[in-house]
């Protein structure tokens, strides 16, 4: 046998052995591969010629938009289409980023839309231009399979007809902008929705959602939510929560605490400094109208020169009785400006009543940003005093060395602890 035939021959040995492996495993390798890179094994022999176009899943990042767009926006076009239009079978997961495109027409991304959904996608993330106008087009609203989708920077527009996401189970939205047609609201019907997202959106002053109890996870990120909650409190499953704003929130307190008092199964809650002073509503609190009985994860925004919110927070705390990790930003953002705001927060922190029962179960605390106020230390001092199962107690600093900063540190080392294994890890603070 010739070298040439040899090597023939062991070339094919070699194809035929990977061209042996299961499919599913075929699959696999496959989709770790670029979109662009799993094409070209369609010359490898006859076999391969399609199996690339059957594959489930397809990733139209950011990288490989940008990559092509380096060519030419005809490039990306013709590139994108080929790909959609020679897919053999149905699309289960679908992501297409041109977020970083400054494509000509908006035409093109309705076209490509509108073939995933025809091959009934299950999953859709797509991006398109941060402050672009693209409106989200009328095939993703009449999509019966889908169950996941993921949006970002788009307009929500749903036609008259839209009767809602019968079959969505995971709802994730980043900076759209909802918007009204015929009727007041945007109503989005969605009765077997697990998950939702809302990050920094507009229009929410539209926007109603219709949910049902499957909701378990609810997470809404704003600069000026208008929306209101109200929708949410018959998502009696909720086990997650997470509220955080960035400006005042219009919200009336007793609309949050109606949220908060109907979530019998929360096990995780989140509340930044602006939501929390909605709640606290600038008044020492004496006892809160709900209990957190399943709740074991707290993350507070707490400012420690306001009274009335620092007595919310610690109320929040002794009403979860079985709280075992609790987690604190401490906040320099204040909406007071009263001078004895600090010594009115020591008068009370300092009160027989304000932490008056042990806390059996919490043992793990976290404060991010501690700036060491005496507010703060006398806090740090009362969880110690009253955690008897406390394990760590996490302190994140700005990185210094500054003598005032060593000072700190031995005085929180000092302070007594009714737990045995309480330890302190005094660390620099990082993003």
């Amino acid at each position: 046998m010739t070298p040439e035939s040899k090597r023939a021959a062991v070339e094919e040995d070699n194809e035929d052995r990977f061209s042996a492996l299961p499919n599913n495993l075929i699959d696999d390798i496959l989709m770790l591969l670029p979109v662009h890179d799993a094409a070209r094994t369609s010359i490898l022999s006859k076999k391969w010629r399609y199996i690339w176009a059957m594959l489930p899943n397809l990733v139209l990042d950011k990288q490989f938009c940008n990559k092509l767009t380096v060519e030419s926006q005809y490039v990306l076009k013709e590139t994108i289409d080929k790909i959609l239009l020679q897919h053999l079978g149905d699309m289960v997961k679908i992501l297409l980023d041109v977020s970083r495109i400054n494509l000509c027409s908006y035409a093109d991304i309705d076209r490509w839309i509108g073939c995933v959904t025809r091959n009934c996608v299950k999953e859709l993330t797509l991006g398109v231009p941060y402050h672009s106008t693209y409106e989200l087009p009328s095939h993703v609203f009449s999509c019966p399979t889908l169950k996941s989708l993921e949006l970002h920077f788009c307009l929500f527009k749903p036609p008259n007809s839209f009767i809602g996401f019968q079959n969505l189970i995971n709802l994730y939205m980043n900076k759209i902008t909802f918007v009204s047609t015929t009727s007041e609201f945007v109503v989005i019907n969605v009765p077997r929705l697990v998950n939702l997202t809302l990050i920094r959106c507009k229009g929410t002053q539209y926007l109603n959602f219709v949910v049902s109890s499957p909701l378990k996870y609810l997470a809404i990120r704003y600069r000026r939510y208008n929306g209101g909650l109200s929708c949410f409190t018959n998502c009696k499953d909720l086990k997650k929560l997470y509220l955080i704003a960035a400006n005042p929130i219009p919200t009336k307190r007793s609309k949050l605490e109606n949220l908060l008092s109907s979530l019998p199964i929360i096990e995780a809650l989140t509340l930044d400094y602006f939501v929390l002073e909605r709640l606290s509503a600038g008044t020492v609190q004496k006892g809160l109208p709900f209990t957190l009985n399943c709740l074991w994860h707290l993350w507070l925004g707490v400012c420690f020169v306001e009274r009335g919110l620092t007595s919310y927070a610690l109320e929040l705390i002794k009403s979860s009785p079985n709280l075992s990790k609790l987690e604190i930003l401490v906040s320099s953002t204040t909406t007071t400006t009263t001078s004895d705001n600090a010594e009115a927060v020591l008068e009370y922190l300092n009160s027989p009543t304000c932490l008056d029962r042990p806390l059996h179960n919490l043992k793990d605390v976290s404060l991010h940003q501690f700036k060491g106020s005496k507010a703060e230390m006398f806090f740090v001092k009362l969880l110690f005093a009253r955690t008897p199962s406390l394990i760590r107690m996490r302190i994140e600093v700005e990185a210094s060395d500054s003598k005032e900063e060593r000072n700190i540190n031995t005085e929180l080392m000092g302070f007594p602890r009714a737990s045995g294994k309480a330890e302190l890890f005094y660390t620099p603070y990082s993003d």
